[in-house]
Protein backbone atom coordinates (compact mmCIF):
# COMPACT_ATOMS: atom_id res chain seq x y z
CA UNK A 1 0.00 0.00 0.00
CA UNK A 2 3.02 2.50 0.68
CA UNK A 3 4.53 1.86 -2.54
CA UNK A 4 0.97 2.45 -4.29
CA UNK A 5 0.74 5.68 -2.42
CA UNK A 6 4.70 6.54 -3.46
CA UNK A 7 3.60 5.74 -7.05
CA UNK A 8 0.34 7.91 -7.31
CA UNK A 9 2.39 10.60 -5.40
CA UNK A 10 4.78 10.65 -8.10
CA UNK A 11 2.76 10.41 -10.59
CA UNK A 12 0.50 13.61 -9.46
CA UNK A 13 3.59 15.87 -8.94
CA UNK A 14 4.68 14.66 -12.53
CA UNK A 15 1.13 15.74 -13.86
CA UNK A 16 1.13 18.96 -11.98
CA UNK A 17 4.44 20.22 -12.75
CA UNK A 18 3.67 19.54 -16.42
CA UNK A 19 0.52 21.65 -16.23
CA UNK A 20 2.25 24.65 -14.27
CA UNK A 21 5.31 24.57 -16.69
CA UNK A 22 2.02 25.76 -19.56
CA UNK A 23 1.01 27.75 -17.37
CA UNK A 24 4.25 30.01 -16.72
CA UNK A 25 1.56 33.40 -17.01
CA UNK A 26 0.45 32.70 -14.21
CA UNK A 27 2.85 32.70 -11.58
CA UNK A 28 1.45 33.77 -8.03
CA UNK A 29 -1.58 31.25 -9.18
CA UNK A 30 1.05 28.20 -9.96
CA UNK A 31 3.58 29.31 -6.65
CA UNK A 32 0.25 28.87 -4.43
CA UNK A 33 -1.16 25.87 -5.90
CA UNK A 34 2.04 23.54 -5.63
CA UNK A 35 3.09 25.32 -2.12
CA UNK A 36 -0.51 23.70 -1.39
CA UNK A 37 -0.52 20.53 -2.87
CA UNK A 38 3.21 19.63 -1.56
CA UNK A 39 1.65 20.00 2.05
CA UNK A 40 -1.79 18.43 0.95
CA UNK A 41 -0.37 15.31 0.14
CA UNK A 42 2.33 14.69 2.88
CA UNK A 43 2.21 11.21 4.37
CA UNK A 44 -0.95 11.00 6.85
CA UNK A 45 0.09 10.01 10.20
CA UNK A 46 -1.70 7.35 12.52
CA UNK A 47 -4.75 9.16 14.15
CA UNK A 48 -5.38 7.07 16.67
CA UNK A 49 -9.06 7.12 17.45
CA UNK A 50 -9.84 9.48 14.80
CA UNK A 51 -13.80 9.45 14.06
CA UNK A 52 -14.80 8.96 10.75
CA UNK A 53 -18.08 10.23 9.75
CA UNK A 54 -17.55 10.37 5.90
CA UNK A 55 -18.42 6.95 4.24
CA UNK A 56 -22.31 7.26 4.22
CA UNK A 57 -23.85 6.98 0.73
CA UNK A 58 -23.75 11.15 -0.59
CA UNK A 59 -24.25 13.39 -2.95
CA UNK A 60 -21.32 15.70 -3.55
CA UNK A 61 -21.20 19.24 -5.55
CA UNK A 62 -18.29 20.80 -5.75
CA UNK A 63 -17.33 24.31 -7.37
CA UNK A 64 -13.80 25.38 -8.58
CA UNK A 65 -11.38 28.19 -10.30
CA UNK A 66 -8.41 27.72 -12.01
CA UNK A 67 -6.09 29.24 -14.79
CA UNK A 68 -5.87 27.43 -18.10
CA UNK A 69 -3.87 26.99 -21.45
CA UNK A 70 -5.09 26.58 -24.95
CA UNK A 71 -2.93 23.99 -27.07
CA UNK A 72 -3.52 22.07 -30.56
CA UNK A 73 -5.49 23.73 -32.83
CA UNK A 74 -7.28 26.11 -29.75
CA UNK A 75 -4.20 27.88 -29.25
CA UNK A 76 -4.65 29.04 -33.19
CA UNK A 77 -7.61 31.37 -31.92
CA UNK A 78 -7.03 31.91 -28.31
CA UNK A 79 -4.24 32.57 -25.71
CA UNK A 80 -4.23 31.63 -22.00
CA UNK A 81 -7.48 32.09 -19.12
CA UNK A 82 -9.28 31.30 -16.42
CA UNK A 83 -12.16 28.37 -15.60
CA UNK A 84 -15.21 27.62 -13.41
CA UNK A 85 -16.17 24.41 -12.99
CA UNK A 86 -19.28 22.92 -11.21
CA UNK A 87 -21.03 19.34 -11.00
CA UNK A 88 -22.86 16.74 -8.75
CA UNK A 89 -21.25 13.54 -8.10
CA UNK A 90 -22.97 10.11 -6.34
CA UNK A 91 -20.62 8.13 -3.95
CA UNK A 92 -21.99 5.07 -2.61
CA UNK A 93 -21.61 4.29 0.91
CA UNK A 94 -17.93 2.97 2.13
CA UNK A 95 -17.14 3.45 -1.67
CA UNK A 96 -14.34 5.78 -3.55
CA UNK A 97 -15.81 5.15 -6.81
CA UNK A 98 -18.18 8.44 -7.85
CA UNK A 99 -20.45 8.95 -10.63
CA UNK A 100 -21.84 12.35 -12.10
CA UNK A 101 -21.51 15.49 -14.03
CA UNK A 102 -19.74 18.11 -14.66
CA UNK A 103 -19.98 21.85 -16.15
CA UNK A 104 -16.61 23.77 -16.94
CA UNK A 105 -17.29 27.56 -18.22
CA UNK A 106 -13.95 29.24 -19.68
CA UNK A 107 -13.09 32.78 -20.17
CA UNK A 108 -10.03 35.13 -21.45
CA UNK A 109 -9.28 38.21 -22.78
CA UNK A 110 -6.55 36.69 -25.48
CA UNK A 111 -8.28 36.41 -28.42
CA UNK A 112 -5.77 35.84 -31.74
CA UNK A 113 -7.85 36.03 -34.73
CA UNK A 114 -8.66 39.64 -35.49
CA UNK A 115 -12.22 38.24 -37.39
CA UNK A 116 -13.21 42.41 -37.11
CA UNK A 117 -10.18 43.30 -39.34
CA UNK A 118 -12.34 43.97 -42.16
CA UNK A 119 -14.69 46.56 -40.32
CA UNK A 120 -11.43 48.81 -38.95
CA UNK A 121 -10.53 51.84 -40.59
CA UNK A 122 -6.31 51.99 -41.00
CA UNK A 123 -6.12 53.65 -37.82
CA UNK A 124 -7.98 50.70 -36.53
CA UNK A 125 -11.02 51.51 -35.28
CA UNK A 126 -14.43 50.32 -36.19
CA UNK A 127 -17.24 53.21 -36.31
CA UNK A 128 -20.31 53.13 -34.18
CA UNK A 129 -23.62 54.50 -35.19
CA UNK A 130 -22.49 58.04 -33.86
CA UNK A 131 -19.89 58.08 -36.54
CA UNK A 132 -17.01 57.84 -33.75
CA UNK A 133 -14.74 55.28 -32.74
CA UNK A 134 -16.59 52.50 -30.76
CA UNK A 135 -15.14 50.27 -27.95
CA UNK A 136 -15.42 46.60 -29.03
CA UNK A 137 -13.13 43.82 -27.59
CA UNK A 138 -13.02 40.70 -28.55
CA UNK A 139 -13.27 37.68 -25.60
CA UNK A 140 -12.93 34.19 -25.54
CA UNK A 141 -15.67 32.01 -24.33
CA UNK A 142 -16.00 28.26 -23.84
CA UNK A 143 -18.44 25.73 -22.62
CA UNK A 144 -18.19 21.83 -21.59
CA UNK A 145 -20.91 19.49 -20.12
CA UNK A 146 -21.49 15.98 -19.30
CA UNK A 147 -21.33 12.95 -17.38
CA UNK A 148 -17.84 11.81 -15.51
CA UNK A 149 -16.52 8.78 -13.67
CA UNK A 150 -13.99 9.53 -10.95
CA UNK A 151 -12.13 7.59 -8.14
CA UNK A 152 -9.98 8.38 -5.86
CA UNK A 153 -6.75 5.97 -4.59
CA UNK A 154 -6.80 6.39 -0.53
CA UNK A 155 -3.45 7.86 1.10
CA UNK A 156 -3.42 7.60 4.79
CA UNK A 157 -6.22 6.70 7.41
CA UNK A 158 -8.73 8.40 5.88
CA UNK A 159 -10.12 6.33 2.86
CA UNK A 160 -12.01 9.03 1.23
CA UNK A 161 -8.92 11.19 1.01
CA UNK A 162 -6.09 10.57 -1.62
CA UNK A 163 -4.98 10.43 -5.63
CA UNK A 164 -7.69 11.04 -7.23
CA UNK A 165 -8.28 10.78 -11.08
CA UNK A 166 -11.83 11.78 -12.70
CA UNK A 167 -12.44 11.56 -16.35
CA UNK A 168 -15.32 12.91 -18.07
CA UNK A 169 -17.09 12.88 -21.85
CA UNK A 170 -19.47 15.39 -23.48
CA UNK A 171 -19.75 18.61 -25.71
CA UNK A 172 -17.33 21.27 -25.68
CA UNK A 173 -17.97 24.19 -27.86
CA UNK A 174 -15.96 27.35 -28.02
CA UNK A 175 -16.77 31.18 -29.45
CA UNK A 176 -15.39 34.56 -30.06
CA UNK A 177 -17.81 37.25 -27.79
CA UNK A 178 -18.00 40.88 -28.62
CA UNK A 179 -17.64 43.03 -25.54
CA UNK A 180 -19.79 46.10 -27.03
CA UNK A 181 -19.38 49.72 -26.73
CA UNK A 182 -22.01 50.77 -23.70
CA UNK A 183 -22.45 54.19 -25.44
CA UNK A 184 -23.35 53.03 -29.56
CA UNK A 185 -24.06 50.61 -31.48
CA UNK A 186 -22.64 49.01 -34.50
CA UNK A 187 -24.56 47.93 -37.09
CA UNK A 188 -22.38 45.19 -38.22
CA UNK A 189 -22.56 43.30 -35.31
CA UNK A 190 -26.22 43.14 -34.54
CA UNK A 191 -27.16 40.13 -33.43
CA UNK A 192 -28.01 38.21 -36.51
CA UNK A 193 -25.05 39.00 -38.28
CA UNK A 194 -22.73 38.99 -35.64
CA UNK A 195 -22.91 34.73 -35.63
CA UNK A 196 -21.09 35.32 -38.95
CA UNK A 197 -17.86 36.42 -37.42
CA UNK A 198 -17.86 34.51 -33.86
CA UNK A 199 -16.65 31.78 -35.34
CA UNK A 200 -18.62 29.07 -33.14
CA UNK A 201 -16.75 25.59 -32.76
CA UNK A 202 -17.96 22.77 -31.00
CA UNK A 203 -18.11 19.00 -30.78
CA UNK A 204 -17.23 15.85 -28.09
CA UNK A 205 -14.41 16.21 -26.16
CA UNK A 206 -12.63 13.92 -23.39
CA UNK A 207 -11.96 15.80 -19.90
CA UNK A 208 -9.05 14.29 -17.53
CA UNK A 209 -8.75 15.54 -13.81
CA UNK A 210 -5.77 14.47 -12.00
CA UNK A 211 -5.05 15.15 -8.58
CA UNK A 212 -5.87 15.48 -4.70
CA UNK A 213 -8.96 15.10 -3.37
CA UNK A 214 -10.03 14.97 0.26
CA UNK A 215 -13.46 14.43 2.19
CA UNK A 216 -12.74 15.33 5.50
CA UNK A 217 -13.18 12.34 8.73
CA UNK A 218 -15.38 14.94 10.51
CA UNK A 219 -16.87 16.42 7.13
CA UNK A 220 -15.82 19.88 7.05
CA UNK A 221 -12.90 20.47 5.20
CA UNK A 222 -13.44 19.22 1.75
CA UNK A 223 -11.79 19.66 -1.33
CA UNK A 224 -9.77 19.05 -4.66
CA UNK A 225 -6.43 20.37 -6.40
CA UNK A 226 -4.71 18.76 -9.74
CA UNK A 227 -4.34 19.65 -12.93
CA UNK A 228 -6.56 18.65 -15.99
CA UNK A 229 -6.90 18.29 -19.35
CA UNK A 230 -9.36 18.81 -22.30
CA UNK A 231 -9.43 17.48 -25.81
CA UNK A 232 -12.16 18.35 -27.93
CA UNK A 233 -12.69 17.14 -31.51
CA UNK A 234 -14.38 19.87 -32.73
CA UNK A 235 -15.35 21.54 -36.15
CA UNK A 236 -16.90 24.81 -37.25
CA UNK A 237 -20.33 24.99 -36.12
CA UNK A 238 -21.77 28.22 -38.50
CA UNK A 239 -22.85 27.85 -42.04
CA UNK A 240 -21.06 30.62 -43.13
CA UNK A 241 -17.81 32.65 -42.13
CA UNK A 242 -18.03 36.97 -43.08
CA UNK A 243 -14.27 37.18 -42.58
CA UNK A 244 -13.67 34.69 -45.50
CA UNK A 245 -16.49 35.34 -47.34
CA UNK A 246 -17.27 31.49 -47.73
CA UNK A 247 -18.81 28.48 -45.21
CA UNK A 248 -16.24 27.63 -42.81
CA UNK A 249 -13.08 24.91 -43.56
CA UNK A 250 -14.95 21.72 -42.86
CA UNK A 251 -11.76 19.82 -41.42
CA UNK A 252 -12.45 18.18 -37.92
CA UNK A 253 -9.87 20.50 -35.34
CA UNK A 254 -7.81 18.54 -32.26
CA UNK A 255 -8.48 21.70 -29.19
CA UNK A 256 -6.55 21.18 -26.07
CA UNK A 257 -6.86 22.65 -22.82
CA UNK A 258 -4.39 21.60 -20.18
CA UNK A 259 -4.99 23.86 -16.60
CA UNK A 260 -4.67 23.68 -12.80
CA UNK A 261 -7.62 23.50 -10.95
CA UNK A 262 -8.93 23.98 -7.12
CA UNK A 263 -12.10 24.01 -5.58
CA UNK A 264 -14.41 22.84 -2.39
CA UNK A 265 -16.88 19.97 -2.12
CA UNK A 266 -20.58 20.57 -0.52
CA UNK A 267 -21.20 16.49 0.33
CA UNK A 268 -24.27 16.06 1.39
CA UNK A 269 -24.63 12.23 2.75
CA UNK A 270 -27.21 9.92 3.60
CA UNK A 271 -27.33 7.55 6.25
CA UNK A 272 -26.75 6.94 10.60
CA UNK A 273 -23.60 9.34 10.79
CA UNK A 274 -21.96 6.50 12.93
CA UNK A 275 -18.52 7.40 14.34
CA UNK A 276 -16.14 4.79 12.80
CA UNK A 277 -12.81 4.41 14.64
CA UNK A 278 -9.58 3.12 13.13
CA UNK A 279 -7.02 1.24 15.95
Amino acid sequence: MHTLSAALLIDLAAVTTFAVMRLSHFPSVCSFLLILLCLLTQPVQAQGLAGAKNLDRGLLTHFGYGPFSSAGDLADRFGNGWSLDGGATWLPANSNLEFGFRVQYGFGTQVKEDVLAQLRTQEGFIIGNQREPADIQLRQRQLFIGPSLGYTFRIGNNQRAGFHLKTSAGYFFHRIRFQKDPVQNVPQLAPELAVGYDRLTGGFALHQFVGFQQLALDRRLNFYLGGELMAGFTKALRNFDYVTGAPPVADGRMDLILGLKAGLIIPFYFGEGREIYYK
